[in-house]
């Protein structure tokens, strides 16, 4: 991860969201399209994945990931953690954060080494830069062998992984109720590993925190805050 400071943090984003803030948005836009997903707008799309993911580090590090999605891309979004260091007598906060670009995979399983392997070499991206492909075509794939090829392609970006709805065939298989909301990522480069989470102990925790006033972070220079969408703490504002 690339440490940050404040400073430089709040140049590129002052707003930073619960993971679960994005993914309501995303089922509010699904509900507006028929429950499709290929119908809603790319953003949204987009935002659901990053959501994924910082739900997926969250689940995996144990750590609190937020998510910011720019106006304009690149990146498509952008995911962050906040750290607590010592500096001689005072205590400060750090920032790691990673941008992300999104590549969406809705074709036959054998397609997907063609659809990452493009975006990896689209462009010289920058060196905090992740891709992370969106797995829309429900199927079985064969991610360790996926993860052998594209360790062949020569990319600026180091850190490769795929997110999708499900979980992996060497896991033990959820109930059908847990299936619903059961989400993998997987890395596959530099190394294979793989995290499943179940999103509905993230759902508690925005909960919480948005009853507390809790679910953003807001960033201004070297200050560190709390943001809020609840009415019951922003009607004097």
């Amino acid at each position: 991860m690339q440490k940050i400071n404040l400073r430089d943090l709040s140049s590129r984003a002052k707003q930073w969201d619960h993971p679960v803030k994005g993914l309501l948005k995303y089922t509010e836009a699904i509900a507006k399209h028929g429950k499709d997903i290929l119908k809603i707008p790319k953003k949204d799309r987009e935002r659901y994945c990053v959501s994924l993911v910082g739900m997926a580090l969250k689940n995996d590090f144990g750590l609190d990931w937020w998510t910011h999605m720019p106006n304009q891309d690149p990146p498509d979004g952008m995911i962050m953690t906040l750290k607590e260091e010592q500096r001689g007598v005072k205590t400060g906060y750090m920032a790691f954060a990673r941008e992300i670009e999104v590549v969406e995979h809705r074709n036959e399983p054998e397609k997907i080494f063609d659809v990452i392997r493009d975006k990896m070499v689209e462009y010289a991206y920058e060196s905090n830069t992740i891709l992370v492909c969106l797995i829309l075509s429900p199927a079985i794939y064969d991610l360790q062998k996926l993860a052998i090829l594209l360790g062949t392609v020569t990319s600026s970006i180091n850190h490769v992984f795929v997110v999708f709805a499900g979980v992996a065939l060497t896991q033990n298989l959820p109930t059908p109720q847990e299936l619903q909301t059961t989400f993998t990522m997987v890395q596959l480069l530099p190394v294979y590993q793989q995290t499943t989470l179940d999103i509905l102990p993230h759902l508690d925790d925005f909960k919480e925190r948005y009853e507390n006033g809790r679910e953003s972070r807001l960033i201004e220079a070297n200050g560190v805050y709390y943001g809020t969408s609840n009415p019951k703490f922003t009607k004097n504002f």
